[in-house]
């Protein structure tokens, strides 16, 4: 009986350090495909380990590569679709897509939906005022900040 206990411990514990290293990769993949185009072969060199070893990694635990990073690239698709105002164009562009038609087809494949279709069915949660004002970028030019500040400092009265 214990041995048993022992052993499953042991298939605990190598599972949680697995899983660490996928969400590792997974973390690196979403910065790699924003940064640019991303090769297995570049990731392997990031984790210090050869293309093959990541793919053996992978295929033990039934993934291939090019599954995590489409995986990766349609979670990034959601986020932008719910998050941002942007076009499909550019979200494509975004995800280093040739056209967006290439990008609608993938989103397809990965949803079943278009992106539009799937956009429409995530309204976005409004922001509040406060958040919005904070984004907006300040409409006084900075020459007409500065010499505002001057007229203020020649007012009558100050020294």
């Amino acid at each position: 009986m214990e041995t048993s206990f022992a052993d499953k411990i042991d298939g605990l514990r190598v599972p949680q350090a697995s899983d660490a290293l996928l969400e590792d990769l997974r973390r690196v993949l979403r910065i790699e495909l924003l940064r640019d185009a991303c090769s297995a072969a570049r990731i392997a060199h990031l984790f210090s380990m050869h293309r093959r070893t990541m793919n053996r990694y992978l295929r033990t635990r039934g993934l291939a590569f090019r599954q995590v990073a489409n995986e990766v690239r349609f979670e990034i698709a959601c986020e932008l679709l719910e998050n941002t105002d942007m076009a499909l164009g550019q979200i494509a562009a975004a995800l280093r897509y040739s056209e967006p038609s290439a990008f609608t087809r993938a989103f397809r494949r990965w949803s079943g939906r278009t992106p539009s279709e799937w956009r429409a069915g995530h309204p976005r949660v409004p922001r509040s005022k406060r958040s919005r004002k904070l984004l907006r970028p300040d409409p006084v030019p900075v020459s007409d900040r500065i010499s505002r500040d001057k007229s203020q400092d020649k007012a009558p009265g100050s020294r």
